[in-house]
């Protein structure tokens, strides 16, 4: 169900293209906010250039959480899904690059590269290295359908309306059935795609220890920090470095 790639194939970048919405998910490296945010269209705001590189235009909005998070630590992904009756979610995960309006260089040379007209209120083109694509089912995404409105005329007696998949459900009663379910579950959902633990009874269930998997994620978080590990260090030694001076000077 979950395929990954190392750059966009040709048949995706297509189908990425042609959805109605897209979305971007970005986080501080501290704080409590992760942000998403839809985007749209795609079709005219965002643009694929390789496997590995694409970009979409920046419009001003409410908040700029994405620009703020690009900047500060570069992650950033990039979701399309399927609205329609074949399901399918994609992701690029990615490495941005924020170029502003004002600097007016290479921000109309990058319209131009992605071959879009300057959009009214754009603030920003978000450059994106992709290191990674990954695509699932999407059986949770409902699909669009159009609905007849009772005692309507034929012109306006039809609504768009947003149903729940049947295909879920039925996957998951066959595993169910077939008593799979859980070893999908131990296979599929024990970590992350960083190889942080996630659902504690797939771990069990995979023979891996829980109490093991939280000691470790604490210990990754840690050694994450690096910048403040290495500038606990440097106070440290200069501390050191202090008291040894003052010591000196009053002995």
């Amino acid at each position: 169900m979950v395929q990954f790639f190392d750059g966009i194939p040709d048949h995706l970048a297509k189908w990425a293209l042609t959805q109605p919405v897209f979305f971007t998910a970005s986080a501080p490296l501290t704080g409590s906010h992760v942000n998403v945010s839809p985007k749209g269209l795609p079709s005219s705001t965002f643009t694929i250039f390789t496997p590995n590189s694409a970009a979409y235009i920046d419009a001003t909005g409410s908040g700029s959480e994405t620009v703020s998070h690009v900047y500060e630590n570069g992650r950033v992904t990039i979701m399309f899904c399927s609205f329609d009756a074949s399901p399918r979610i994609l992701r690029f995960f990615c490495w941005g690059r924020i170029v502003e309006y004002d600097d007016r260089k290479r921000f109309l040379e990058l319209l131009g590269r992605m071959g879009k007209e300057e959009i009214e209120g754009a603030r920003a083109v978000v450059e994106l290295r992709v290191w990674k694509v990954q695509t699932s089912c999407g059986y949770g995404v409902p699909y669009l359908s159009a609905c007849p409105v009772p005692d309507a005329d034929e012109v306006e007696g039809i609504r768009a309306e947003l149903k729940d998949r049947e295909t879920m459900g039925h996957w998951a009663s066959k595993r169910i059935e077939r008593n799979e379910l859980r070893k999908y579950q131990a296979g599929n959902n024990a970590y992350s795609l960083d190889g942080l633990p996630a659902l504690r009874a797939a771990l069990r269930d995979a023979g891996k220890s829980v109490l093991w998997g939280r000691i470790s994620a604490r210990g990754r978080r840690v050694i994450g920090q690096k910048e403040t590990l290495g500038m606990g260090v440097v106070m440290g030694i200069l501390m050191v470095f202090l008291w040894q001076m003052v010591v000196v000077r009053f002995n």
